[in-house]
């Protein structure tokens, strides 16, 4: 263990086990990385972030993503914390920037620990939220690919219609790599010429007028690398979308985890991950199937609508970090992107008046990962920088 990771690590909790596993050699050689702590790390217990699972042994083996990784030359530093089976109970982890205030979750170890700069990158999941928030409080790259892109091998499950593997980033190069190394894909060139749209979803939701600066100032430096860029509303009943996910998540949850409720452990966990297995209990069969079929009609009909634009740009939550005050933060934006199941982006934006980090995010069709990435990487150059987070004294 490093110093400088001690020493962050005593103020943010971003790491619940350390590997001390040497890396070798290949072309990620010197990229140090931080697992989600519900991601298998060989010779490291998988423990969930739950007190059921403290007593868990060693994983014979790494997941296939930790793995790729590893053989590919990254030095894996240690499990970071996440939310308890990656629901949305609050950890003990703490905003880089910010102590009193939330990382956001689940993957709340792994944006604290790049945030932090203890880490080049983290792999964390999302199944609502759980991975472009945190980078979104963080002030960090967050990419989610294409679901099902990435292998779930070696993952605990929550729902898996929607978990999907990502990466939390440093810089949109660093997860690039990364994400190359997890997912070799065909070689790749940008289309020139693409129409993009700005857009976010019509609610009722108050949106901090700097975030609003925020998308504003990205939607003006898109406008010089797309053909065209429109600005309307996103499509999307997104109540209903956001309902309909939860049944679906709530029953899958209980399917893999049901026997957490029995007598031995139910005393053991946290209130609303407990909260989500019971509710999934009781969705009938016919409520399940009627939410499977609105989204499925849900996800078509959108990227119908979005059938002629190439990139999407919105926000990924209303607000900056939230106080560290028993929530996660604000994933409602997010759930539908999830549930549709194409690439995201989160791109930090600079800083608001609070010095909280502000973010962007880019969307793609499904499939679109490399041309997401890509486009990323030209508008980062843009953005407004964030100062590293200092270490307290």
């Amino acid at each position: 263990m490093t110093r400088r990771l001690q020493e962050w690590n005593r103020h943010i909790n971003a790491f619940v086990a350390l590997s001390d596993t040497p890396a070798q050699a290949g072309p990620l050689n010197g990229m140090e990385v931080g697992v989600k702590d519900i991601i298998d790390v060989a010779g490291l217990p998988t423990k969930n972030g739950s007190l059921v699972c403290q007593n868990s042994p060693p994983a014979d083996q790494d997941a296939q993503v930790v793995n790729r990784l590893r053989e590919a030359g990254a030095r894996i530093v240690g499990k970071t914390t996440t939310t308890e089976f990656a629901f949305t109970d609050p950890t003990s982890c703490r905003n880089p920037h910010n102590l009193a205030r939330s990382p956001g979750g689940s993957s709340s170890g792994s944006g604290a620990a790049v945030a932090a700069g203890i880490v080049d990158i983290a792999l964390g999941t999302q199944t609502a939220g759980s991975l472009i928030r945190p980078s979104a409080y963080c002030g960090v790259v967050g990419f989610k690919p294409t679901r099902d892109l990435l292998s779930l091998n070696g993952v605990t499950p929550l729902a898996r219609s929607f978990d999907t593997v990502g990466i939390i980033g440093q810089d949109v190069s660093l997860v690039h790599m990364a994400f190359e190394v997890m997912a070799p894909l065909k070689p790749f060139s940008m289309a020139l010429q693409f129409n993009a749209l700005c857009g976010l979803w019509d609610t009722g939701v108050d949106i901090c007028p700097e975030w609003l600066q925020a998308f504003d100032s990205a939607c003006i430096s898109l406008e010089d690398h797309s053909s065209t860029v429109t600005r309307q509303s996103l499509p999307a009943e997104l109540d209903q979308v956001v309902a309909a996910h939860r049944t679906v998540m709530c029953a899958e949850a209980f399917t893999h985890h049901k026997s957490l409720l029995d007598i031995d452990h139910a005393p053991m966990l946290q209130p609303k991950f407990r909260a989500g297995l019971e509710a999934g209990r009781k969705v009938s069969p016919e409520d399940l199937n009627a939410a499977y079929h609105f989204l499925a009609q849900a996800t078509k009909k959108f990227w119908g609508a979005m059938s002629h634009t190439g990139l999407m740009l919105t926000l990924p939550v209303p607000d900056g970090a939230p106080l560290h005050d028993g929530t996660t933060g604000f994933q409602d934006w997010l759930t539908p992107w999830t549930v549709f199941g194409g690439p995201l982006i989160c791109l930090p934006w600079g800083l608001d008046a609070l010095s909280r980090p502000r973010s962007v995010m880019l969307a793609a069709l499904p499939g679109q990962d490399q041309f997401l990435l890509a486009l990323a990487s030209q508008l980062e150059r843009c953005a407004p920088k964030i100062p590293k987070p200092k270490l307290p004294c």
